[in-house]
């Protein structure tokens, strides 16, 4: 269960499993009934009171999120981690934004430059990362800033 004195995190959460009950055009009494839950329990998570992490377990399916995703939000994430299901297969991904890519892919060449590059200062590797970013732009991997 989350900590009672983080209201912050629970009111994130709310914030966010409310919208995305939004997109998937559902009631909450839907999403109560699809996580097996009563519907009491269902409001508390949208109000922004802790339950059992059995229950977010619950949910989480439900909205398509990734397992685990409602204790991240907890923990500070400040989104959801989406999932889909393929149609023509029996697998389920995670899509990942242009904006999830070039920071995975900065902090992927800062870490590189660290382990290998002794001296460089944070000025160089901010540089050096601006410059890989804009290469891979040149080159269709990411959309311009402004494409977003």
């Amino acid at each position: 269960m989350a900590a009672p004195q983080d209201r912050a995190a629970l009111q994130r959460l709310a914030r966010l499993v409310a919208e995305r009950r939004t997109q998937l055009g559902m009631h909450k009494i839907d999403v109560a009934r699809a996580a097996e839950t009563t519907i009491t329990t269902y409001r508390k998570i949208e109000s922004g009171e802790p339950v059992r992490d059995v229950t977010y377990g619950k949910i989480e399916p439900v909205l398509n999120w990734a397992p685990g995703t409602c204790r991240d939000i907890l923990d500070g994430a400040v989104g959801a981690t989406a999932v889909e299901r393929s149609p023509a297969a029996s697998y389920v991904y995670s899509p990942v934004t242009a904006d999830d890519l070039q920071g995975d892919f900065e902090d992927s060449v800062q870490e590189a430059l660290i382990a290998v590059a002794d001296g460089l200062t944070s000025a160089e590797i901010r540089k050096i990362k601006q410059q890989a970013v804009e290469a891979l732009r040149r080159r269709g991997r990411l959309p311009a800033p402004d494409d977003n």
